[in-house]
């Protein structure tokens, strides 16, 4: 689902792309449809769930999808970029994969994306590009100064999301 943001359309032609855990309290699982459904997983560090995101260059949401906190982040990489319309896209390393690559220009996006360390060819980035990914960190770090963003209590998945709505529409409101 596109999030249309209450406040304007999206700028610029970059966007940045991220999806940090959040770790789940033990009340939020044994909900029906098991913890697959529900977007938990299980790691060393417990019960987690992973923010998808994409943002703009204000630190805007444009795509927001949320997954098992042990899914690798590469996997859901198509799904959030979807209905994105971009130039350009800019990742971390957790991104780096040929198919990605392949996927995004085969849309007509350029991809940032750094190698990762032990690549063989590793493929040229903008490195200028690649220093302004702060804005999705931004981005988080301003919904998780809302503790029912930061902590998952909640059983069902569309109830955590919408809260993670919530927060954004609360920021966007300042």
């Amino acid at each position: 689902m596109l999030w249309e943001s209450c406040a304007s359309k999206p700028v610029g032609t970059k966007r940045f792309l991220d999806s940090p855990h959040v770790k789940a309290h033990r009340c939020a699982s044994n909900a029906r449809g098991g913890r697959e459904h529900q977007a938990l997983g299980r790691t060393k560090g417990g019960l987690n769930t992973k923010i998808h995101a994409v943002v703009d260059p204000r630190g805007e949401p444009v795509n927001i999808l949320l997954s098992a906190g042990h899914d690798a982040d590469i996997s859901h990489a198509p799904a959030v970029l979807e209905e994105v319309s971009a130039a350009m896209v800019v990742a971390d390393k957790g991104y780096d994969s040929d198919a990605c690559r392949e996927w995004l220009r085969a849309r007509g996006i350029q991809p940032c994306i750094p190698p990762r360390s032990n690549r063989n060819h590793p493929e040229t980035y903008s490195k200028a590009a690649s220093r302004k990914r702060h804005v999705v960190e931004n981005f988080f770090e301003r919904i998780k100064n809302y503790r029912r963003v930061a902590t998952r209590y909640d059983k069902l998945a569309v109830t955590y999301l919408g809260f993670v709505y919530l927060a954004i529409i609360v920021l966007s409101l300042r």
